[in-house]
């Protein structure tokens, strides 16, 4: 009943895109803007480095944290019948039970089977992620999503402003608004 083995092919890439990213925001178009030799160039580089540090801790919180498990001991309170706390199946009218667990579901409890066991509050199962977005890490995973798209305009900004200095940007331009596209994607 264990979840899939942590290190997967969409993990290794989110990681590979956030460093690459990473690494052409702070090595080459920071440089060619402003200098890592001046003090608003080091400001910037320390930015995007605090950014793409948050992005990642909290991509690693999202993978690592358990979406909330369904309590083996949950039964429902079945004396109250008028409680609008019950969810109940739409055909039957009894309480929802899920087959594969055999143990009752609190509402807005489903049965994930890639992970095989029931998650609270699930939303859905990421395979970015390679785990289900739930009730424990709901708001990680929204927080690294902002992180990234933050990121993703950022590294898309500071090319768009080293075009307008140099002509030597338009590689870079390139290189940077595609794998910033690819990560804002994810």
């Amino acid at each position: 009943m264990g979840r899939p083995g942590y290190v997967t092919v969409p993990i290794l890439s989110v990681l590979a895109a956030i460093g690459y990213v990473y690494y052409t925001t702070v090595f080459l178009a920071i440089p060619a803007w402003l200098g890592l030799t001046t003090a608003a160039g080091v400001a910037n580089a320390a930015a995007f480095t605090a950014l793409a540090a948050a992005c990642v801790a909290t991509y690693a919180v999202a993978v690592l944290r358990d979406p909330g498990r369904v309590p083996a001991s949950f039964v429902p309170d079945v004396e109250d019948a008028e409680s609008p706390i019950h969810e109940i199946k739409r055909k039957g009218g009894d309480l929802r039970y899920c087959q594969k667990c055999s143990h009752y579901k609190p509402p807005r409890a489903h049965h994930c089977r890639v992970c095989k066991r029931c998650v609270l509050r699930m939303d859905h199962h990421c395979i970015w992620i390679n785990n289900c977005v739930g009730h424990e890490n709901y708001k990680v995973f929204l927080i690294f999503v902002l992180y990234a798209v933050i990121a993703c305009f950022y590294s898309m900004g500071v090319p768009c402003i080293c075009l307008k200095m140099s002509n030597q940007a338009v590689i870079l331009l390139e290189h940077l608004l595609l794998f910033a596209g690819f990560f804002c994607v994810l």
